[in-house]
């Protein structure tokens, strides 16, 4: 998976980068070998005003799937982060989940066990 963190207008710390870097690699390290490129984009869309305008955007790409995109704002990055991310991996899984080639068959399976309980042709 390759990581990049992208901002507008403010500075990654080390200390910020590391935070990311661990909250986006727990959240996701099991979907690791199925992630081409994961990019988190931060913004504070107020700047120093303060309030709910920290931005946190994650864009995962998966081989062979759509996009998956999470938008977050928090009056933390950190908060921000976290909220992501745990939103990313649940929408990854999902994803997943639909795609599998054994739930398209285990689905069709189904559906033919069930038309012939009623009598109707497959």
């Amino acid at each position: 998976m390759n990581l990049s963190i992208r901002t507008h207008g403010i500075e990654v710390t080390g200390e910020l980068q590391q935070y990311v870097e661990r909250r986006i690699g727990f959240a996701l390290d099991r979907y690791e070998s199925r992630l081409a490129q994961v990019v988190v984009y931060l913004d504070d869309t107020n700047g120093p005003k303060g309030g709910l305008d920290k931005l946190c955007q994650i864009t995962a790409e998966l081989p062979g799937l759509d996009r998956v995109k999470i938008l977050e704002q928090n009056a933390t990055f950190a908060g921000a982060v976290d909220g992501a991310a745990r939103r990313l991996g649940y929408r990854i899984q999902q994803a997943l989940r639909r795609r599998r080639p054994e739930d398209a068959a285990h689905r069709l399976h189904r559906r033919a066990a069930r038309l012939e309980r009623v009598g109707g042709a497959v």
